[in-house]
């Protein structure tokens, strides 16, 4: 599956729970408005259109929220990206203009109401596209009386690479856990099932919004080629504990995996491969050097030399080879989930042509 359609399904999952909606908007949207919303009464939206040309295109997620004890009302278009889009304005504009063409022909509205837009970005790359339609627009130098009359649109952008570690930390909720998964660091991966207990104690009775994230972060760790099979975890995330408990387990297992498993083996290889090539090179130096003072006390040498060098080389390169050998299990894992290079490369610090040594290797396995 590719990532970027990886990327859209998780987090559709996790923002059809319009708690995952509420805390998004709190968290990152400095609007006095959000503390007027009812997000009890909050309302998916279909989110499919065909234009005149019957080509089918959806956005990702539209609620209808409704304003405290008023008859108030306003639409929230939530647009997710894991690469740039440069025409990213226009894009929502034109999810806008279709929601707004059901309004008025299918549903006869006399007005047609607020849509707030959002686009919240994930990927690796800075975020470069024009935030606002007019930006997009040449505007010669001949033609500057018509400004007035150019479309004007924006969205309002959340980037995750932009928000502070420290700003995300200090956040104790769902949303901002995600996003810090959301940045393959390692530490914080394993500190993960700790803030989890954290937030269970939080939330306390509110079960929902816990089980939306047990069960994407399942997810993840499948898609991410962590784990193999999520269903036993997802099956039993209307039980947070006992999914805790499971993740719990399962996390400890990967923790030990990670800083063992891959170093150890590398380092037991590599350790007497760099100690056998070690000391044949000290013994050739330690001879040559020995030929001219004398063949006995120059063997003696070179023999010492070359253990040392030997014990020096073969640390380094076992701790290296280790290393290698970890990121690569867990690249083999991710190539048969289908992730795609860029994302390999991002959590593993594989280089190219290491992956595509992998890669040659599943290859030749399956023929």
């Amino acid at each position: 599956m590719h990532e970027h359609s990886i990327h859209d399904k998780s987090y559709k999952y996790l923002f059809s729970n319009p708690l995952i909606v509420k805390e998004l908007l709190e968290s990152f949207v400095a609007m006095e408005w959000i503390k007027e919303v009812d997000f009890s009464k909050a309302q998916p939206v279909d989110k499919s259109y065909v234009n005149d040309d019957y080509k089918e295109y959806e956005a990702d997620i539209i609620y209808k929220l409704m304003l405290k004890d008023s008859e108030i009302y306003l639409y929230l278009l939530i647009e997710f990206q894991s690469t740039v889009d440069n025409y990213m304005s226009f894009r929502m504009l034109t999810y806008i203009m279709e929601l707004y063409r059901e309004l008025i022909y299918k549903h006869k509205v006399k007005q047609l109401p607020v849509v707030f837009p959002i686009l919240l970005y994930n990927g690796e790359r800075k975020w470069t596209a024009a935030t606002n339609l007019y930006q997009l627009i040449n505007v010669p130098e001949q033609l500057q009386q018509c400004r007035p009359y150019i479309p004007q649109f924006q969205y309002y952008p959340i980037i995750e690479n932009e928000i502070l570690e420290n700003e995300l930390d200090a956040m104790m909720n769902v949303i901002a856990t995600v996003f810090l998964l959301e940045r393959g660091d390692k530490e914080i991966f394993l500190k993960t099932i700790d803030r989890i207990r954290n937030l269970m104690h939080i939330y306390g009775n509110e079960n929902m919004i816990i089980r939306t994230l047990l069960v994407w972060f399942a997810h993840y760790l499948e898609t991410h080629g962590l784990i193999d099979n999520a269903k036993p975890i997802i099956e039993s995330a209307f039980h947070p504990e006992e999914a805790y408990s499971m993740l719990s387990t399962t996390l400890q297992h990967l923790k030990e995996d990670l800083r063992k498993e891959g170093y150890t083996e590398g380092l037991q290889s590599g350790f007497h491969d760099g100690v056998q090539k070690g000391m044949r090179e000290g013994l050739q130096k330690g001879m040559q050097k020995g030929m001219q003072k004398g063949m006995q006390k120059g063997m003696q040498l070179g023999m010492q030399k070359g253990v040392v060098r030997g014990k020096q080389t073969g640390l380094k390169e076992g701790i290296m080879q280790g290393m290698i050998k970890e990121r690569a299990k867990i690249a083999s894992k991710m190539l048969r989930n289908g992730i795609d290079d860029a994302t390999i490369l991002k959590i593993t610090k594989l280089d190219k042509n290491q992956l595509e040594s992998l890669k040659d290797k599943k290859k030749k396995k399956k023929k």
